[in-house]
């Protein structure tokens, strides 16, 4: 009996570190798994790009030009000689180093789902960041259309119930806007220009925007009463959607 035990045991021991060993290879596959969905579809940022940079150094703006395969990049500032190597670490982050005429460190940058801006921090190598920069992709002209979701911000200090998300519905040249409690109508007067009134809670007022040639921003100022009153304030809009 007691060898018996010991057969049922030892065999009990043994399906044990089989079912242990099965699920460790199993979690290991499903991790390994994961992390290659986490990101296996990076947006593509190959093409010319406009940065702004600020930090410790100063204020500078420039081009660059980055090519992307799969999940690596190389960039280069034909401006200044500086360039960069880089890698995806997920679908939004991209660990790299640069290097020029001014030494050489780390750069981190985040990358809009759209592949059409990112932002990020640099230093150099063994310290903490010296700046931050931005940078927003050179694209083709497309169609200008009011339509779709635009973060707006006010510059300064001025009515912030233009500030936040504002949707826009467009049918022909008329366009019709929501931001807070505001409802804005207007119509494009040019190409690239809208004229609209607007309504908020017992006030209104007029409002004007022009969008940028790539369609993915706007300007624009607004003011009370008549069209003719001068202009209380001005915006800022970016395509969220």
């Amino acid at each position: 009996m007691a060898q018996l035990w010991a057969v049922r045991i030892s065999q009990q021991k043994g399906n044990s570190v089989k079912r242990f060993a099965i699920s460790i290879v199993c979690g290991l596959a499903v991790a390994m798994l994961l992390g290659a969905v986490a990101y296996a579809d990076p947006p593509n940022l190959s093409g010319l790009w406009k940065i702004q940079q600020s930090g410790l150094n100063g204020t500078t703006g420039g081009t660059i030009t980055i090519q992307q395969s799969g999940t690596g990049l190389v960039g280069q500032n034909a401006g200044n000689g500086n360039g960069f190597t880089g890698e995806f670490v997920n679908d939004g982050q991209i660990n790299g180093k640069w290097h020029g005429p001014g030494g050489a460190g780390w750069i981190t940058v985040y990358v809009s789902p759209n592949g059409h801006s990112f932002n990020g921090t640099w230093g150099y190598n063994g310290r903490p960041a010296n700046g931050s920069f931005v940078g927003n992709k050179v694209l083709p002209p497309s169609p200008i259309t009011a339509a779709g979701t635009w973060k707006v911000a006010v510059a300064g200090n001025a009515n912030q119930s233009f500030t936040g998300l504002m949707r826009c519905t467009q049918s022909g040249k008329a366009a019709v806007c929501r931001i807070n409690n505001v409802a804005i109508n207007g119509a494009f007067v040019t190409r690239d220009k809208i004229r609209a009134k607007w309504v908020s809670s017992g006030r209104a007022g007029w409002f004007s925007f022009w969008f940028n040639g790539d369609n993915n921003s706007f300007n624009g100022t607004y003011g009370l009463g008549p069209d003719t009153s001068k202009p209380e304030g001005r915006v800022i809009g970016q395509r969220a959607l």
